[in-house]
């Protein structure tokens, strides 16, 4: 590793600085087509509020020292330390060559970066706002859709519109709906479906003769599978695990839904993994009986999967 005079470091110079950004920022905005009028319409939305106007904050000398000050980049360096000193695990940007060499440079790099992936996210909101706003003139036709599946006893849909009703951005916003909805489909769930799965239990131990199968089963219909997993750390599930996923083979949508329980909670020696859980709930979802969760439900609403469906529900009407 070749040594480098310390002496031979530039200082940094904030004056040449700005007139770097200054220079690529409108590049950059012109890039993603945020010129002055649209990044002020986005400005008067309230999800786009905040990305709007640090990107309108490029526009100034002023502005563009304000959002280098708000990086932590630039607030090591205002205490005396070269961004060669900075803390590896704090170094987001890619490290080049002449880092130690020229710190003017390598602010306007990093900054640059900064203000570009902000305009990059402002751009996709807008399109996805601007697509959303086509797409809801069918929002009455999907709620009344919607209502239709929920007189069969659908819980997936009671999450639908609980989510229509939950969320802001699909302009019909009402708690009370939304906890109603979400309510109906934890009453269904114990009225219609937790009678079918019972009755599943008692079959499938009869089929497999494990019936820690069937005190899984009636612990999760209790309410109580989160603690007799734990009370059953020492528990391993290694029969029952193999017999669930064959079943699933030939698709038992009951037993989908019970590996996928085991997934999201965590049973027995069992850790919690949500991305496998979920993907047993679809299964579950998608089986002939179409049973649904209220986890399922649940993990749509955490990860969002459950707006992109409702959007996607509005563009097939």
């Amino acid at each position: 590793m070749t040594c480098i005079n310390p002496y031979d470091i530039k200082k940094f110079d904030e004056v040449e600085f700005i007139k770097e950004c200054a220079c690529r920022f409108p590049e950059i905005r012109n890039k993603y087509q945020l010129d002055e009028d649209t990044l002020k319409s986005a400005k008067s939305k309230h999800k786009l509020e905040k990305m709007a106007e640090m990107i309108l904050d490029g526009c100034t000398e002023q502005g563009i020292l304000k959002i280098a000050k708000g990086m932590t980049a630039w607030e090591f360096r205002e205490r005396g330390g070269s961004i060669f000193d900075f803390p590896m695990r704090f170094l987001w940007f890619r490290i080049v060559p002449n880092i130690r060499k020229n710190p003017t440079n390598d602010m306007v790099n990093v900054v640059s970066e900064y203000y570009e992936s902000t305009c990059r996210a402002l751009r996709r909101k807008i399109d996805e706002l601007a697509h959303l706003e086509k797409v809801l003139v069918n929002l009455d036709k999907l709620i009344d859709k919607q209502e239709q599946r929920i007189s069969s006893g659908d819980v997936k849909a009671m999450f639908f519109l609980g989510k229509i009703y939950e969320d802001e951005e699909f302009g019909v916003q009402n708690k009370e709906k939304a906890n109603a909805y979400y309510q109906m489909a934890k009453d269904t769930w114990k009225e219609k479906h937790s009678k079918r799965y019972e009755e599943w239990l008692d079959k499938a131990v009869q089929d497999s003769g494990l019936e820690l199968l069937r005190e899984m089963g009636r612990a999760y219909i209790a309410g109580s599978f989160v603690q007799a997993g734990k009370k059953d750390y020492d528990k391993k599930l290694k029969k029952e695990i193999r017999w669930l996923t064959d079943a699933i083979t030939v698709d038992d949508g009951w037993a989908a839904f019970t590996l996928g329980n085991i997934h999201y909670y965590g049973y027995g020696r069992c850790k919690p993994r949500k991305k496998a859980a979920y993907n047993k709930y679809l299964q579950a979802a998608q089986t002939k009986e179409s049973i649904y969760g209220l986890e399922l439900g649940e993990c749509q609403l955490q990860d969002g999967t459950i707006s992109r469906e409702i959007c996607q529900a509005l563009s097939d009407m």
